[in-house]
């Protein structure tokens, strides 16, 4: 059903895409810390990773152009595709982390967490953080990390064992006397 309401619908092509990208997971693997379930979407329809990339592209172009058009007719927050734009970006951003249908492109990962992140993601929040605190796409940076934490945390997206974030040594200069 996605198959076909993909051809012109920015959330059937993101669906699409996810059953397209179906990535199974050896049972030897499951409690890796980047699996988080065996079946990684793949709902009843053979995969091709290429094409999912294909499909997750169009859902964010797609509902890019409805954004852009919204905000140009004069609204302020943008329109109904935000969600859609969002979540194909940060699907987008698995993709190249995992290799799920591209090569595997640490510096991608990150710009889309990070575009995925401005745009209000929690997940992207955190998933950004972890890319600077590790050096995941780029120069480790402690200080960036602590901002996306933070920044989820205030979103209503707390990670635990996080208390490190709110050290006064990583709050922007112009805080440092808020705090």
């Amino acid at each position: 059903m996605f198959g076909r309401l993909a051809e012109s619908n920015a959330m059937a092509q993101i669906m699409y895409g996810l059953a397209l990208r179906s990535v199974y997971v050896p049972q030897s693997r499951w409690k890796s810390p980047e699996i988080v379930s065996p079946r990684r979407h793949g709902w009843g329809i053979p995969t091709d990773p290429p094409l999912a990339i294909d499909y997750l592209s169009r859902a964010a172009s797609n509902s890019a152009a409805v954004e852009s058009a919204a905000l140009s007719s004069g609204m302020k927050k943008g329109g109904a595709a935000k969600g859609e734009l969002v979540l194909a970006i940060y699907e987008l951003a698995n993709s190249f982390r995992m290799g799920w249908g591209v090569g595997k492109d640490p510096i991608a990962a990150r710009s889309y967490y990070e575009t995925a992140a401005n745009l209000g993601d929690t997940d992207a929040m955190n998933e950004v953080a972890r890319c600077y605190e590790e050096g995941f796409g780029g120069k480790k940076d402690r200080f960036m990390a602590a901002k996306y934490y933070r920044l989820a945390e205030k979103n209503g997206n707390k990670t635990l064992g996080n208390s490190w974030i709110w050290k006064d040594k990583y709050n922007a200069p112009a805080d440092k006397d808020a705090v």
